[in-house]
């Protein structure tokens, strides 16, 4: 029986190969913050000074700041399954354990909306930056009862990197996927009312 071996686009570079002790802290850190997990820097260690100017920027943006971690974390999973990025919405932070199932399968969901406010807010911005939908004016307006400008930046800041991410992700195509996909059927996707793919075509 022929064996189907999945060959990423972007090759992850052995720990043994990587020469750099920063980069091998950010590969072994990795490990615990699971966010993005080892596969992901493994495949940065290819650039060791991209892969660490990206780590340093990352955690500054998603586990520092003044924006709690679990807001910024739910809507980092709600932008890889808007995007459709399998390998991305399939990880889980620590630090994050808060957050519930229900909301992990329901924040992209159209008619589902977070019961705290602060935190509803920021799944809108994250949804107006990610699709494009035109709701400028109506998600600064909320927006601007519950964050600072400097949190708003902030939040525009992880959202992209955050998007720009899984695109990567999804293009370097890091993992396979063939098992059952984790974004809900009806997610709001990038790709408007296109039926969902199935995991398999997923990074």
């Amino acid at each position: 029986m022929t064996v189907l071996m999945h060959v990423p686009n972007v090759p992850q570079i052995s720990d043994t190969d990587v020469d750099d002790p920063e980069l091998s802290r950010v590969i072994e850190g990795a490990a615990v913050t699971k966010s993005p997990p080892q596969a992901w820097y493994r495949t940065m260690a290819n650039n060791p000074g991209v892969a660490k100017a990206f780590a340093n920027y990352w955690d500054m943006l998603h586990r520092g700041g003044s924006v709690p971690h679990e807001i910024k974390e739910l809507a980092r999973i709600q932008i890889a399954q808007m995007i459709g990025c399998e390998f991305c919405a399939r990880q889980t932070s620590p630090l994050a354990a808060s957050i519930t199932e229900e909301e992990k399968t329901s924040c992209a969901l159209p008619n589902w909306e977070h019961p705290d406010p602060k935190t509803r807010a920021a799944l809108h911005f994250a949804r107006t930056l990610t699709l494009g939908d035109g709701r400028d004016v109506q998600v600064y307006e909320e927006l601007k009862k519950y964050y600072s400008n400097a949190e708003i930046i902030e939040l525009s800041a992880f959202f992209c990197l955050t998007a720009g991410g899984n695109r990567m992700a999804k293009s370097w195509s890091i993992e396979p996927h063939g098992e059952v996909s984790v974004i809900p059927v009806g997610a709001m996707s990038i790709h408007g009312e296109e039926p969902q793919e199935s995991a398999a075509t997923r990074a």
